[in-house]
């Protein structure tokens, strides 16, 4: 005969819990909202000593983890911690700059990782370049270190920070170097839809704004600028707009 298990049973307003049932997993704390998480790579501990006191004013930065050594650990910090915004402060200029701005670059494709250099303004041409190879902005250090936070919230965005004094001497420059280096790039290689598209991202249209412009999907949108990055050689959005600027399309 086959044998019925007894049910268990308990006195009216008890519960009864079995010995091996696994314990209730916790669930994982709810992320602030507005969090942005940040990583630093900085050898210079005085340097080191002001950026932290700035950051920790602000409850909504978390810092992951703090660099001061070799280049390639830093790097490996950014491939396992996945932060949003790195801060890379030099107060030497760096003859290589350039190569380790790519490098996160290349480091953070599909993280969405944003890169702001820290330290003195170097020349504007240095700026357009190091703003081609990736960074996102540059913090002077002789500004308050109290923007701090707002630059890195503005790089986590996915916009450029660049010292305000300085802002409207350097964007003209970024035009000017845009143009010179795309002079050989005509706009006849475009599709009348794409030479649209890039009119619209010339104005600051996002993805969804273009879409609806023209009466097309979202995702033909993303396959029209990428044609259009390969057809120009650009690497960034920004690009693309400084390069609409810049050839008077609107």
């Amino acid at each position: 005969m086959k044998k019925i298990a007894k049910k268990e049973t308990a006195p009216r307003g008890e519960t009864i819990v079995k010995k091996d049932a696994p314990p209730p997993k916790a669930k994982p704390a709810a992320r602030p909202e507005g969090q942005v998480q940040v990583l630093v790579f900085c050898p210079s501990d005085l340097i080191l000593a002001g950026i932290l006191k700035a950051l920790e004013a602000d409850a909504a930065i978390e810092v992951l983890n703090i660099e001061k050594n070799t280049i390639d650990i830093f790097m490996d910090s950014i491939r396992k911690l996945r932060p949003e915004v790195v801060l890379f402060a030099s107060i030497e200029p760096l003859p290589n700059i350039r190569e380790i701005c790519k490098a996160i670059r290349e480091l953070s494709k599909g993280q969405k990782t944003q890169l702001l250099l820290l330290g003195n303004i170097p020349s504007h041409e240095e700026v357009v370049g190091l703003i081609n190879s990736g960074a996102r902005g540059y913090f002077d250090l002789n500004d308050a270190l109290s923007q701090l936070t707002e630059a890195i919230r503005i790089v986590q965005k996915g916009e450029i920070w660049l010292p305000r004094d300085k802002m409207s001497s350097i964007m003209d420059r970024i035009i000017s170097v845009v143009g010179r280096d795309m002079k050989e790039k005509t706009l006849d290689q475009l599709t009348p839809t794409e030479f649209q598209v890039l009119r619209l991202i010339g104005q600051g249209k996002s993805n969804d704004e273009i879409a609806e412009v023209l009466f097309i999907s979202k995702n033909t949108v993303r396959s029209h600028i990428k044609s259009i990055y390969a057809k120009l050689d650009t690497h960034s959005r920004l690009q693309l707009a400084l390069y609409a600027i810049n050839s008077a399309l609107f």
